[in-house]
């Protein structure tokens, strides 16, 4: 592919791609304004909380509910059981004294004030009187959207189960259904909004690696709310009502987990960063490396969870820097399930520049892919294990939430209106029709161009157009743009997108018959010619000869992708001709030449001097790549560097430079550094340089009396370099001036 004399695409295609460790910190504003501060506290307006079966007001965990009475009015159902716990029943709290018994369905209906996110928590305990024996009812719990239980037992011990759904209407029902001959019973409910903040649309989805949108359409279970290395948290000190619990019944190797903890005054919250998604003590308490200092810590610090293989998981996951002294100090790799999740997290950085700062990054796992083999879901930290800084790694809290499945339940592969959830066999079944199509239109295409080929007209080489009867690119009909009789120039091919079709003879005249004078290039194509066509415009044609080893497909192929393909910085495909048996390809002229002329020539040093892929050289210095990790390996990195810059180099920086190269070519892309992580090690790495640079080399890295000008290299005697260097030079300044990662 040819490139124009500015930058090279693998540079473009790594900016254009750049993913950075992105949370809910400080946003990004126009001309540094600020956020205005999130509040502290929230008001639900939507508050349903009912002591279901209760005759007197009850307050417990800082809220106060209703009694059964004064919410009969949202029930509808055709029996009304209320049993209660005697005197000597050991019951863990208030609201587990009384409970509602139906045995028909019933339903709660709760109006809504405002639509959204609001949170449904539901207490059972299996209140013994009465001629039910509640422990071993069989029932399901559905909205009007989603199945909350299906089939549920609640056996011999209190529980709470805690939702999130996202309302869109003005109502939200509650339906108990017991399963024929048995009941349904709840003890308390709780129906209250939540703040917009709680869930965002977007989040990493790991294995593969990538974003994941559209997340403000499921509904959610909590199936974890952990406060790691502190104490459980109980809903009165939770603005949001919500229950934490301590880390201890989940983490492993006890032993090289350390708690920590700093006052909740500590915690700074930067503006624009939400003050309701957990509270300051979350943040205020965690857990880090217990022997940190040790010379070679090879060790993560892990947490498991059962999970439910039949569903993903939004896994959000809780930092706060509080036991660093100093800010880019505290680099350390996020794992889930063994899968690396995010890599060199700087909290400092993400979080707004400040320690203690809240930051909280959300991921969605397919814990069918994730799970290990004892069916738990692990969430890991670790140090880098690279000379970044402190060795260390911690983390504040853990929440785990379920993902509705795809027909909106949350227990069981079934939805309300009883649709089945795809199990990928459908998908599959797809997958299989459709390639079963194209396997049989292939078959059919293939036959058709047999059948062609034999009855192919005994002049078929003589015809001017070797593609016409076989491939038919331009078929021979075209259509002039513009009014008039205008020049042939103006004449397009009827497939459109595929660019112009010039003639022989306009190929002819622009390059003056294929002068050898105009050659400008050779490939394994075969010539390049420099001509002009129409009113002077130059062009660069690419004409392919009998020895070519391209043939016609890699012709056709050529031109259908580069005639999709525009960006400013690559050369685009004007057009074709395939007349007379010719394969010729019509591009715009670079007047700058090639970008590898400006970093491969006789005078120039992007480090070793040489192309990434060289053919000539020894078999183990082929690959550039290799060659130079095989050096690194062996802590001589400075073999493979240009001989003309001996000397002049920075040992930290270089050492910087080739770390980060080591980086970039993991195996796996998941274990490969984002394009934030590769500028701020350059950056590092130029810091370095500029700091301490050797005797025999300037700031600037340049030697031979070169100065920077503009961010572009000019050599000593003052000569201007032309244009494409100084449009490269401009955008590694603007490189250089990015901050953070």
């Amino acid at each position: 592919m040819t490139r124009r004399g500015t930058l090279p695409l693998a540079l473009l295609l790594l900016l254009a791609a750049t993913t950075t460790v992105s949370g809910q910190g400080r946003p990004v504003t126009d001309s540094g304004a600020q956020t205005p501060p999130t509040p502290s506290s929230f008001t639900p307006k939507d508050n349903f909380l009912i002591d279901c079966g209760g005759t007197a007001p009850l307050t417990a965990d800082g809220k106060s509910y209703k009694t059964d009475a004064q919410a009969n009015h949202l029930l509808s159902a055709t029996d009304a059981i209320r049993v209660a716990a005697d005197d000597k029943a050991d019951v863990p709290s208030p609201l587990y004294a009384t409970a509602r018994v139906f045995k028909e369905e019933a339903v709660y209906s709760f109006p809504l004030t405002v639509p959204g996110w609001h949170f449904i928590r539901l207490y059972f305990f299996p209140l013994k009187g009465g001629d039910v024996d509640l422990a071993s009812v069989t029932f399901s719990v559905v909205t009007d959207d989603n199945v909350l239980l299906h089939s549920f037992t609640p056996g011999d011990k209190p529980v709470m189960k805690e939702y999130l759904v996202n309302a869109t209407e003005n109502h939200l029902a509650l339906k108990f259904q017991p399963l024929k001959g048995s009941a349904a019973f709840v003890n308390a409910i709780e129906v209250v909004n939540a703040p917009d903040e709680l869930i965002t649309d977007s989040a990493l989805a790991v294995a593969p690696l990538g974003e994941i949108t559209g997340l403000v359409h499921d509904a959610y279970q909590v199936v974890y709310r952990i406060n790691v290395g502190g104490p459980a948290i109980g809903p009165a000190k939770d603005t949001l009502g919500r229950r934490w619990e301590s880390d201890a019944a989940y983490v492993q190797s006890k032993e090289a987990v350390k708690d920590v903890s700093v006052p909740t005054s500590t915690i700074k919250f930067p503006d624009g960063t939400s003050r309701l998604v957990a509270p300051a003590l979350v943040y205020a308490s965690a857990a880090k490396m217990a022997d940190a200092d040790v010379a070679s810590p090879n060790f993560n610090l892990t947490w498991k969870v059962d999970v439910d293989a039949s569903f993903s998981y939004l896994v959000r996951l809780f930092f706060a820097d509080i036991v660093s002294k100093a800010t880019n100090d505290l680099y350390f790799d996020v794992y889930l399930s063994g899968r690396k999740a995010v890599s060199g997290l700087d909290l400092s950085t993400v979080a707004g520049g400040e320690l203690a700062a809240p930051y909280y990054k959300d991921f969605v796992v397919n814990s069918s892919a994730l799970a290990g083999a004892d069916g738990k879901l692990s969430v890991q930290v670790g140090p880098m294990g690279q000379d970044t800084g402190r060795v260390d790694a911690l983390l504040n809290g853990v929440e785990v939430l379920k993902m509705s499945n795809s027909v909106g339940s949350l227990d069981g592969e079934f939805g309300v209106d009883g649709q089945k959830a795809d199990d990928g066999s459908g998908g599959r079944k797809a997958v299989a029709a459709v390639g079963f199509a194209m396997m049989f239109g292939a078959f059919a295409g293939l036959g058709a161009m047999v059948v062609k080929w034999y009855k192919r007209p005994q002049d078929w080489e003589r015809r001017e157009s070797f593609s016409s009867w076989l491939l038919p690119i331009h078929t021979g009909q075209s259509f002039t743009s513009g009014s008039g009789g205008g020049k042939s120039g103006n004449t397009f091919s009827s497939t459109m997108g595929l660019g112009r079709f010039f003639s022989f003879a306009e190929i002819q005249a622009a390059t003056q018959n294929f002068d050898e004078k105009a050659i400008i290039g050779v490939g394994g194509f075969g010539n390049v010619y420099v001509g002009e066509i129409d009113d002077g415009t130059k062009v660069a044609v690419k004409r392919g000869s009998a020895e070519s080893e391209q043939g016609i497909n890699e012709f056709n192929t050529e031109i259908q992708m580069l005639s999709k393909l525009r960006h400013r910085h690559l050369v685009s495909l004007i057009g074709y001709c395939d007349e007379n048996q010719e394969m010729i390809l019509v591009y715009e002229y670079m007047h700058n030449g090639v970008f590898r002329d400006h970093i491969y020539g006789s005078e120039g040093k992007a480090l070793c001097a040489r192309p990434p892929i060289d053919p000539q050289l020894p078999r183990e210095q082929v690959s550039l790549a290799e060659w130079g990790m095989q050096w690194k390996r062996k802590g001589l990195i400075e073999k493979i560097m240009d001989p003309t810059l001996a000397g002049t180099v920075n040992p930290e920086s270089l050492a910087k430079f080739a770390e980060t190269a080591e980086k970039c070519l993991a195996e796996f892309g998941s274990d490969r550094i984002s394009m934030g992580d590769v500028l701020w090690n350059l950056e590092y790495a130029l810091q370095l340089q500029d700091a301490n640079p050797p005797e025999g080399g300037d700031s600037d890295g340049n030697s031979d009396g070169a100065t920077a000008e503009g961010g572009a290299i000019v050599p000593a005697g003052g000569a201007v370099p032309d244009a494409s260097t100084a449009a490269a030079g401009e955008l590694f300044q603007q490189l250089a001036d990015m901050k953070g990662r």
